[in-house]
């Protein structure tokens, strides 16, 4: 199977940074009363990305791309077969699920990214930040392999330009989870690489996960209980209505609101049984970070840009199912990974997710999610 050079690939994906913010991105894993291991996601961009979900095949090829745009960077082949989302159709991953369990994913990290110096020595383990998920997706089963794993590459900023075409940095940082729920978060800050424990499973943006962990100090007094009423001088003070134990968790979009609002809810949700009612809290409890078109607003130089949620995925490691819903169509289907790469043989196929959610093509199929 022949290399893939991802220099050029990649201009698809990296020419959206320049085009709008896209900071808001959400992600959370749980675990069933019965160890089955669910993740999902939010994807926020302001520019249309035309995603699709990518098949790559076990042997497939890759060669990591120096900040020159040459493909001359870590040659890596795929010991593990992976489905995940992209944009526009190239096969550089936000997030997806390896056959062995693994889920990596990608998320905005503006201002705190800071990849490691370019040292032509070291350009033959060399990858670029964009290049990171499907690196892990291809290389590792579980997330100590991960960990032992890392210091085999080089992440550097990917180029700047290519082929005339100005793109943006694309800062990242990236949460990993294995089929057992353990879970981690790699970010590079300073050139530095940083793995922190992710007991909690949730990752959203900037600032930095240890910022991050430390604001839910400010929240202790949250609580799944109602609170209860309040006696002064006679005068009785009820609560209004149902949540008042949660009253004070932020409902803005902001990073650090998104993150203390995925732990409160992950944390307090009721323990389910079974891949059904996994995928079925996960879908509820994400669906608290969408934005809708016009919510959430920035001004650029070409005039006010809108983010918005444009996908969302989730995925069952226990059956090796990735699911997606989009702007769209919030009808929830999914890829089959093993049926997906059986089809899919030694070439990489694309599923774009505009298709109808009964569409069978010769490669893989997309298929309507039936809820419990």
């Amino acid at each position: 199977m022949r290399s893939r050079s991802l220099a050029a690939l990649a201009v698809a994906v990296v020419t959206l940074a320049a085009l709008g913010r896209a900071d808001a991105c959400t992600s959370i894993r749980l675990k069933t009363t019965d160890g089955d291991v669910i993740y999902a996601r939010t994807m926020e961009y302001a520019e249309q990305q035309e995603a699709g979900v990518s098949v790559v095949p076990k042997g497939t090829t890759f060669v990591g791309t120096l900040p020159d745009g040459s493909s001359k960077g870590l040659p890596f082949t795929a010991k593990y077969g992976f489905i995940g989302m992209n944009s526009h159709g190239v096969p550089i991953l936000i997030d997806g699920v390896n056959e062995k369990g693994l889920v990596a994913g990608g998320l905005l990290f503006p201002g705190f990214a800071g990849y490691a110096s370019f040292e032509p020595a070291e350009a033959g383990r060399t990858i670029a930040q964009y290049e990171v998920v499907n690196w892990l997706l291809s290389q590792f089963a579980t997330v100590a392999e991960v960990r032992a794993g890392l210091a085999q590459v080089r992440v550097c900023q990917g180029p700047s330009a290519s082929k005339g075409i100005t793109v943006g940095p694309l800062p990242l940082h990236f949460t990993v989870h294995d089929a057992t729920g353990d879970s981690i978060v790699i970010e590079h800050v300073g050139g530095q690489t940083k793995v922190h424990d992710n007991p909690l499973g949730v990752l959203t943006n900037a600032p930095d996960f240890d910022w991050m962990r430390i604001y839910l100090s400010n929240f202790v007094n949250l609580s799944a209980v109602n609170a209860a009423p309040k006696d002064l001088a006679g005068f009785k003070i009820d609560p209004t209505g149902q949540g008042s134990g949660m009253l004070g968790l932020p409902g803005d979009f902001t990073p650090p609101s998104r993150f203390l609002r995925m732990v409160a809810l992950t944390q307090t949700a009721s323990p389910v049984t079974g891949p059904d009612a996994g995928l079925a809290l996960a879908m509820t409890i994400i669906d608290n970070v969408d934005i809708p078109m016009g919510t959430v607003r920035d001004v650029s130089p070409a005039g006010i840009v809108r983010d918005v949620t444009q996908w969302v995925g989730a995925v069952d490691t226990a059956r090796g199912r990735y699911y997606f819903r989009t702007y769209d169509n919030k009808n929830w289907r999914y890829v089959d990974l093993k049926e997906a790469l059986a089809k899919a043989g030694t070439t990489m196929q694309n599923i774009p997710t505009k298709l109808a959610p009964d569409y069978l093509d010769v490669t893989a199929t997309a298929k309507p999610a039936a809820m419990p």
